[in-house]
């Protein structure tokens, strides 16, 4: 059977294919419903518009696409924001980056479970309004990346270890590890780790580094949050409810870390007297609090340049797509009040 074409599209959703062709080259144009129902054909046909035949017409569009991929929305706690939050500081670097090289670079969100969703963000490469994508999942098999790698389009997961991908990932396990390896050998014995779902290879670094200490994993110690500074708030809350309080805290971010600066403040429980606190990113405000925030540093330029030339390298063909460009980078752990160490710059 041969390659589908524009024509198949249009006897399948009842149209002609010059309305495909508007579909496909100037959606703005089409009415919804009609949209719709031809990117719906072409979902079941499976029709992946000719790049070669599109790039005689169009030149590249020397843009990127940054996407956030966000899991369900559950009706019991809502969308979670913490994700775009996040990236804040990582979508400054890029577009730094890719405006230094003569890019333009332009934000996207995908709801991994709604198959609209992905297959708008899939036919941005294939439309010619990008020529790549830089992806910000959460999950090593978040739908968007299968979809992605079985359409052959140009991206780079960032911040997260993917096989089979181009990827910029952070050594999150190894950050963790060396937090909580600092903090049992400085004297610390029950030490609390606040994350959830997203901290999965945190959590792992958390628990490798209780066991090389000789120290108990205990279930009490762990609680689950949103990475905002709230939720931060709320754990730290319930830990100092529990009939045996942590002696040290590991907060999956700096915000949540905020949150139990907050929490711990409000109690009258001294820090790092009574417990110790421990964030993640290093962001500029953790240096201001009170008492200093220590924090583990993430080497975000490199991570973006890596990306960015990664990316560039294969929409401009000077890297074969299955060359896979794949680094972990290193992080720093930074000693201030917080944790009763003598403050680094």
């Amino acid at each position: 059977m041969g390659q589908t074409t524009i024509k198949d599209v249009a006897r399948r959703a009842g149209f002609s294919f010059q309305t495909v062709s508007l579909v496909l080259n100037h959606p703005e144009k089409v009415a919804r419903t009609t949209r719709v129902t031809i990117e719906a054909a072409m979902r079941d046909l499976d029709f992946v518009p000719s790049l070669a035949a599109r790039a005689l017409r169009k030149k590249p569009s020397r843009s990127i696409a940054c996407v956030s991929c966000l899991g369900a929305e559950t009706a019991d706690d809502g969308p979670d924001p913490a994700p775009e939050e996040d990236q804040g500081l990582v979508l400054q670097t890029f577009a730094q980056v890719t405006d230094q090289h003569g890019y333009t670079l332009i934000l996207r969100r995908c709801r991994s479970d709604d198959p609209e969703s992905m297959a708008r963000i899939a036919s941005l490469v294939s439309e010619a309004r990008v020529d790549g994508l830089v992806v910000f999942a959460e999950r090593r098999d978040d739908p968007l990346i299968a979809l992605l790698q079985a359409k052959r389009v140009p991206f780079v997961v960032f911040g997260l270890d993917v096989p089979g991908t181009h990827c910029a990932a952070r050594a999150d396990r190894d950050a963790i590890h060396e937090a909580v390896t600092y903090l049992a050998r400085t004297g610390s014995r029950a030490i609390g780790f606040l994350g959830g779902a997203r901290a999965a290879e945190r959590l792992r670094g958390y628990r490798d580094a209780l066991a090389e200490a000789d120290l108990p994993l205990r279930a009490d110690l762990v609680v689950a949050c949103d990475w905002t500074a709230a939720g931060g708030y709320r754990a730290a809350l319930a830990l100092l409810d529990r009939p045996a309080r942590p002696d040290a805290i590991v907060a999956a971010n700096d915000r949540v870390a905020f949150g139990v600066l907050k929490a711990l403040h409000d109690r009258g429980v001294r820090v790092p007297g009574e417990i110790r606190v421990v964030g993640f990113d290093n962001v500029a405000q953790g240096a201001y609090a009170i008492p200093s925030l220590t924090s583990i540093a993430v080497p975000t330029l490199d991570m973006v340049r890596f990306a960015f030339a990664t990316l560039v390298a294969v929409i401009e063909g000077t890297r074969p797509p299955d060359d896979l460009a794949r680094k972990l980078f290193s992080t720093r752990l930074v000693l201030r009040e917080s944790t009763a160490a003598q403050a680094q710059p």
